[in-house]
């Protein structure tokens, strides 16, 4: 999921993700010779009027893929709203990674804590700016046929009502680092899973699926009926067409969130399928990566 914005005077377009897992804002440069830039929008800072450099070097790791390169200040637009004096990451080269992507940049929405530029986020400064009505930002993600992506809505300083039924709840963040939330249980059609290793998540709009430790993985998978595809980035096929697709609700801080299975079984193509429950590659994660197959669930 990812949308326009433009940065520099006279504007010049970018494709976005608007990425609660990072806090940095960064689009590639003109002056990237990466074969990833080459496939994308690229910034030419020598064409904006309202462009200033800073000369200050940045690198950022993702768990798909790395960049680096010089931070700017300059104008961006989005939404409608003009924003003066913001820092953006200037790529001057991007991991292969980057090459098939549809978006060309990321816009973080995480804390400063987070931040590799050294820099207020993004949303930080639009609030300092006093150009929101509120200090929060809220997406409803649609989802098309198949579990295709299908568009959606970010609002910057409030929520849209039309988007969601109910009253909302709010969840205390653990730390404000990450949008981390406590994680106080899993149910698979009211079982309780046991032996889960983590008591936190991470509510991240930059990754499609939901990234668990390889034990939790395994678990809520078995439970789920559904086995490991080796050599298949941690994820396991399940049968699109199995009679039972259990609920799945999550606990985060004493709140339960159900899923249905139309958010978490992903068809992949020629009949079949996998769960949004994926084992993570990196063996140091001590949390869940709670993404769009939830989100798509949930306004939030």
């Amino acid at each position: 999921y990812f949308g326009e914005l433009t940065v520099g005077t006279p504007p010049q377009k970018f494709n976005v993700v608007f990425d609660t897992g990072s806090s940095d804002f960064w689009i590639p440069s003109i002056s990237c010779d990466s074969v990833a830039c080459n496939t994308h929008n690229r910034f030419d800072n020598d064409k904006s009027l309202s462009f200033v450099t800073s000369h200050v070097p940045f690198s950022l790791t993702y768990g798909t893929g790395g960049l680096m390169g010089q931070v700017g200040v300059d104008t961006v637009q989005l939404g409608g709203t003009n924003v003066s004096a913001m820092h953006v990451g200037m790529a001057t080269h991007m991991g292969h990674f980057f090459r098939s992507t549809p978006f060309d940049g990321v816009f973080g929405l995480g804390f400063p804590k987070l931040s590799r530029i050294q820099a207020d986020p993004p949303f930080y400064t639009m609030v300092q700016q006093g150009l929101l009505e509120k200090p929060m930002f809220s997406f409803w993600i649609r989802v098309g046929r198949n579990g295709s992506p299908a568009g959606g809505e970010l609002v910057l300083g409030g929520v849209n009502p039309k988007r969601f039924d109910g009253k909302t709840r709010t969840i205390p963040i653990v730390r404000k680092m990450y949008w981390e939330v406590e994680l106080s249980g899993l149910l698979v059609d009211e079982y309780s899973l046991p032996n889960l290793s983590t008591q936190t998540a991470v509510i991240d709009t930059g990754t499609a699926l939901m990234v668990l430790p390889a034990n939790d993985a395994d678990i809520v998978n078995q439970y789920l009926g559904a086995i490991p595809l080796f050599n298949q980035y941690g994820l396991y096929g399940i049968d699109c067409h199995r009679a039972r697709k259990p609920t799945v609700k999550f606990g985060f801080a004493g709140e339960t969130f159900a899923i249905e299975p139309e958010h978490y079984i992903i068809p992949v193509g020629r009949g079949r399928c996998v769960t949004a429950f994926a084992a993570s590659m990196d063996t140091t994660l001590d949390k869940w990566v709670i993404g769009d197959a939830f989100l798509r669930a949930w306004h939030t």
